[in-house]
């Protein structure tokens, strides 16, 4: 996985001065590579500035960025971190998460960045330290489980009285369970040398320690800088292990994939080609570090490509998107990025409360919202639906953004980040045909080449529907300590290594991709095949339904050999929607086969609806429908 040698592969000489955006990557094989050049040619220049409040923090200059880095990567090497070994950091966006990532990568170690438990409230992780202290953890955790599998827990859950208080109770600590579980998981796979933390997350980390043959050092984010080491810059070249990304596991389980330096740095040269930055370019982005989008495209992005980056917090955004908007507005971005559910939402929210956006005198100072400044925004991370992108521009069109800078994108951990970008100077395309309608995300990125094959690893011509395969420069070196799952979708053919990705797709003539589902969510009903982002989309535009809070799957039905359709609709008020709700199923119903228009019958063949906070998401915000679908079949939800 990793290539260790005994001298670096590129130099560079501070007195030389090349301005293109794309200098440091001509002369780097690493990404320390990357922050040391920067520190020398822009030592004092502003890169990333943190959004915390109204108004941004002082900017982290290349210089800082460089220097705070090294003292960490010191202390690492304290600790007795070598060229190789995992670093689990567990932060929230802020200054200590960029020491944390940049030192790994200056001590030559991997960074596994993961999840912090943000929305989890202190006194659940003040109940986990006693219940990890006294032992208790394991079994509390076995009978809440059991417990919240009861039949007659689904009419407390949904009802008010005394069973509600005790059931939102025991689901806080379900849902810090499921947390802890998946850090246990990124632990024992990962193997961590170090963790770093916020101190308040020491319940988590040392409740996940307690899973591993031996315990690794804890590092809190306030005493990252508190060093006295000098560093020993170690030797390594751009095959050596930069990250573990571990993916979101909206499929399956989390695996983490490896990725070299090269891998990383070819893709954002890639990207970056697509981009094709300018001096006066600035990123604003609200999403997490720990995504590949976040820290590959903004932050790293950002960095080898000289570009300025303003870093909101996910947390901020959840609590109120309208702060993203304004930002675009506030630090004059150029470039920004967010994912399916972000635009709709945020459209939904225009159309039902304009003037909330037509001026804010907090974040707009008084004046009116203006994006004529955006060039590019990224639209990506999830199925892209053309509903979504065109409420966008439909209710954002008045205050300045083009069309044209809607950029629907994609790609995939496993690629490190993109695999095709669309075309900067025309409107994005639309394909529709067979009542379906699919947005492009454009064509592949260059040294990148993306195919279509049937069952048999056959490719397909144009315009045919089937599996999306890539093969490109920043492909990863596989999951880490799973070689079975690497198998399984790297597959050599024509003496090429290529991704088989599970997407479902289509080429059109002009070259342009489309994808069109997972083809293990891909609902066949009828002969008939239903995507289940399509679905909810449609679902969620009825009233009273929670936004990016339906999940739709598939459940075969032995005795007439297809699928039956299911729903699981949360609502944004349970019950005072309780009275309605034979209305609202059937509405539910009426509106997805105004769009679908079955043959017979009807598209969904159950709705569910559920309180809000039923549904579980992944780290990064995706639907669980595989999840879901297992909670159905065990009875979970009625």
């Amino acid at each position: 996985m990793g290539g260790y040698v005994t001298k670096t592969t590129s130099s560079f000489t501070p007195d030389l001065f090349d301005s293109s955006p794309f200098a440091a990557l001509r002369v780097s094989d690493t990404i320390g590579e990357i922050v040391r050049y920067q520190a020398a040619h822009r030592t004092d220049e502003p890169w990333c500035y943190l959004l915390h409040g109204h108004d941004p923090d002082e900017p982290v200059q290349f210089g800082t960025l460089c220097r705070e880095a090294e003292r960490v990567a010191a202390l690492l090497q304290e600790l007795g971190v070598r060229p190789g070994d995992r670093v689990l950091i567990m932060l929230p966006t802020g200054r200590p998460i960029l020491q944390a990532l940049f030192g790994t990568w200056l001590a030559g170690a991997v960074a596994v960045p993961t999840y912090p438990p943000l929305l989890l409230p202190k006194g659940l992780l003040c109940a986990l330290a006693a219940a990890t202290a006294t032992r208790t953890y394991a079994p509390a955790k076995w009978v809440i489980d059991r417990f919240l599998r009861q039949p007659f827990v689904h009419h407390w859950r949904q009802g008010r009285k005394v069973g509600r208080p005790l059931m939102t109770m025991l689901e806080g600590f379900q849902r810090l369970s499921r947390y802890v579980d998946q850090q246990v998981h990124v632990c024992q796979t990962s193997r961590p040398a170090v963790v770093i933390a916020e101190r308040d997350f020491g319940p988590v980390c040392r409740t996940a320690a307690r899973f591993l043959p031996e315990a690794p050092a804890f590092v809190a984010a306030s005493d990252l800088l508190r060093g006295t080491a000098q560093l020993r810059p170690p030797s390594l070249d751009g095959s050596a292990t930069a990250l573990i990304q571990f993916t979101s596991g909206s499929t399956g389980v989390q695996k983490g994939v490896v990725l070299s330096h090269r891998a990383i740095l070819a893709n954002i040269r890639a990207f970056g080609e697509a981009v094709q930055p300018g001096p006066d370019d600035k990123v604003v982005s609200w999403l997490p570090l720990y995504h590949d989008m976040g820290l590959i495209g903004v932050t790293l992005g950002s960095l080898a490509l000289s570009m300025g980056a303003y870093l909101m917090s996910p947390t901020d955004f959840t609590r109120d998107p309208i702060r993203w908007i304004w930002a675009l507005h506030q630090c004059r971005a150029t470039i920004s990025v967010a994912n399916n559910s972000a635009i709709g939402r945020l459209a939904r929210m225009c159309r039902i409360a304009p003037r909330r956006f037509e001026h804010h005198p907090t974040y707009g100072q008084g004046g009116r919202l203006d994006l004529s400044r955006l060039r590019i925004m990224m639209n990506g991370a999830e199925p892209v639906t053309v509903q979504a992108m065109e409420a966008f521009q439909r209710e954002f069109g008045q205050f300045g953004l083009r069309r044209e800078a809607l950029s629907p994108v994609y790609g995939l951990a496993e690629m490190a980040l993109a695999v095709s970008f669309p075309d900067l100077a025309a409107p994005y395309r639309v394909c529709r045909q067979r009542g379906e309608e699919w947005v492009s995300v454009g064509r592949p990125l260059q040294g990148f080449e993306i195919r279509i094959t049937d069952g048999e690893g056959d490719q397909l011509p144009a315009g045919r529907l089937g599996e999306v395969i890539v093969d490109g420069p920043s492909l990863m070196d596989g999951y880490f300590g799973d070689q079975e799952a690497t198998a399984q979708v790297i597959r050599e053919r024509d003496g090429r290594r290529w991704l088989h990705t599970g997407d479902e797709g289509m080429i059109d003539s002009a070259g342009e991709l489309y994808i069109t589902g997972r083809l293990k969510e891909t609902v066949i009903k009828g002969g008939r095949n239903y995507a289940p982002a399509h679905l909810e989309e449609v679902i969620e535009t009825v009233e009273g339904v929670r936004p990016g809070r339906t999940v739709v799957f598939g459940v075969t039905d032995v005795r007439s050999g297809t699928q039956r359709v299911v729903a699981v609709v949360e609502l944004v008020d349970l019950h005072r929607h309780e009275p309605l709700r034979e209305t609202l199923m059937r509405e539910i119903r009426a509106r997805v086969d105004d769009v679908y228009r079955p043959a017979g019958g009807t598209v969904l063949d159950q709705v569910l609806l559920v309180a809000p906070g039923t549904l579980s998401k992944t780290t990064s915000g995706k639907r669980m429908r595989l999840d879901a679908r297992e909670r159905f079949l065990r009875g979970e939800f009625g």
